[in-house]
């Protein structure tokens, strides 16, 4: 398999995907008209999973996906480009199990921004489920991606995809960011972290030499977020370390799937605009809010928790 890129820097992306084939967790999508349209299909049935809460199986029902579902799980009704036209960007795989295909991957080919191997139409099959196969297949291409020099993956999802926001954090990636949507990454030189959530209170920790280094509290106070960082946590500030710059976003991603608050204080909410990328549970709080108005405006099903002094407006009452 030739690298999909002709740039130096892109040839480490073309030898992980090679390793990747050879070792069986993917195996190209060739140009077939069948078998790219089960792809397609495996792709809306992820959209209609995650957009209207209705599982809806490719395989045995992708005649009805593409007639009764695409015009309302797409945006504005956009039909799905084949996968094969930007494949000199991202390349489009089955994912495998035991030499059967089992649901579909998407990888990059080159480096965009920072120099991750982004990962994305990851889906499994309805059959398949339960066996491990998505978090397998990250784990497989993360350990890929370090033998040759690349620091770690990304994968993106959106906010109101609940089920796949729990399942990163449970995998124990980091959120790098939420710009158009929440991004996870592992990258080489973050540790693992432990995320202990209860009904009122929670805390975030790091684990180094197989020691827990609590790093930040919260607590859940009305409307308001309580949030107290421990000397360790400003350590790292002083540090060459990237925990203290995702560390809060993960820590307030986790506490927003539970339902927590994410604002700490109204001087802290007028500044929500400086963290509407990444970083501290306000711009969090803002970009949700923003992201739920989007997806209803589309006529999507939100099903997300309730965060407490969240407005919910519409787009354009979002200032």
């Amino acid at each position: 398999m030739s690298a999909p890129g002709d740039d130096d820097a892109d040839r480490p992306m073309g030898a992980i995907h090679a390793a990747l084939v050879a070792g069986g967790t993917i195996a190209p999508l060739v140009m077939d008209d069948r078998q790219t349209c089960l792809w397609m299909d495996c792709e809306l049935a992820s959209l209609v999973e995650n957009r209207f809460f209705a599982r809806v199986d490719p395989v045995a029902r992708g005649a009805e996906l593409r007639a009764v579902w695409e015009p309302r799980a797409t945006r504005d009704g956009a039909l799905l480009g084949t996968p094969h036209a930007g494949a000199r960007y991202v390349r489009p795989y089955w994912l495998m199990q035991g030499g059967s295909r089992v649901g579909t991957i998407a990888l990059s080919t080159g480096a965009r921004g920072e120099r991750l191997i982004e990962v994305s139409s990851l889906y499994v099959l309805p059959a398949h489920r339960g066996r491990g196969v998505a978090g397998a297949a990250l784990r497989r291409a993360d350990v890929v991606a370090w033998a040759h020099g690349v620091p770690g993956v990304r994968v993106q999802t959106c906010w109101a995809w609940q089920p796949a926001v729990r399942f990163y954090l449970g995998l124990g990636m980091w959120v790098a960011g939420w710009t158009d949507a929440l991004v996870f990454t592992w990258r080489r030189g973050l540790p693992a972290h432990d995320i202990e959530i209860g009904e009122r209170e929670a805390t975030f920790s790091v684990v180094v030499d197989g020691r827990k280094e609590h790093l930040i509290r919260a607590s859940a106070e009305g409307d308001r977020l309580g949030w107290v960082e421990s000397p360790r946590m400003e350590a790292y500030r002083g540090e060459p370390s990237d925990v203290p710059y995702l560390g809060p976003g993960t820590f307030a991603v986790a506490l927003a799937t539970r339902g927590f608050p994410l604002v700490r204080s109204e001087g802290l909410w007028r500044e929500r605009h400086r963290s509407s990328n990444v970083g501290e549970p306000e711009g969090l709080a803002y970009k949700i809010e923003l992201f739920e108005a989007v997806d209803r405006g589309f006529g999507f099903d939100v099903r997300t928790p309730r965060i407490p002094g969240l407005l919910y407006r519409a787009y354009d009452d979002i200032d």
